[in-house]
């Protein structure tokens, strides 16, 4: 069992050695180079995924043309299009690989067959799933209520690695502004 992983679960909820004999068991690996997808719009999310290198992007295509990021993960996130995963209906996202990635990945069926075997499992998924809702939720509230401003504050404040790593014009994308009013923000937030 990779010890990241195991980390990772552990962290939402303590696990036991049969619980993790079973994640094991179900288990994938992938790979993916820099640019390219692990999801594209149209296309069902059939796997659960867990970063192990690399870093990726979340995001649509709106009506027009503007590639808009939603989210983004980086090495030690698990990755879904919960929406997607657990209705069956075909995703409206890309996932791409920003930089070259590896990580696990974990079909609807063997997380199915998890939650059947094991009421840890059962749970696990539970508390994930309410992740995924806060997470959304804060999204579109940041988007809603919060200035240009107030979102960059907020975004440096509790996802740096959003700042530290992903490029302006991304994380412009992000933050709903353009690379030239997040410009003006940092320029006016440096200044004492």
């Amino acid at each position: 069992m990779n010890k990241a992983l195991k980390e990772a679960v552990n962290a939402v909820l303590p696990m036991t050695d049969d619980d993790f004999a079973l994640l094991d068991a179900m288990t994938s690996t992938f790979s993916i180079p820099k640019g390219q997808t692990l999801l594209e719009p149209g296309r069902v999310c059939n796997n659960i995924y867990f970063l192990t290198h690399g870093v990726f992007r979340m995001y649509y295509v709106d009506p027009d043309g503007r590639e808009i990021n939603y989210r983004f993960a980086f090495e030690t996130n698990f990755m879904v299009d919960f929406q997607s995963f657990l209705s069956r209906k075909p995703s409206h996202y890309y996932w791409q690989a920003m930089k070259n990635a590896q990580g696990f990945a974990f079909s609807y069926g063997d997380v199915q067959q998890a939650y059947q075997q094991s009421r840890n499992w059962e749970r696990f998924g539970r508390l994930m799933a309410e992740q995924v809702y806060q997470q959304v939720n804060e999204r579109i509230e940041l988007l809603q209520f919060l200035s240009p401003e107030q979102r960059y504050l907020h975004v440096v404040a509790t996802q740096p690695a959003l700042v530290n790593h992903i490029s302006q014009f991304h994380l412009s994308s992000y933050l709903g502004v353009t690379p030239e009013s997040l410009s003006r923000i940092r320029k006016r937030l440096s200044q004492p």
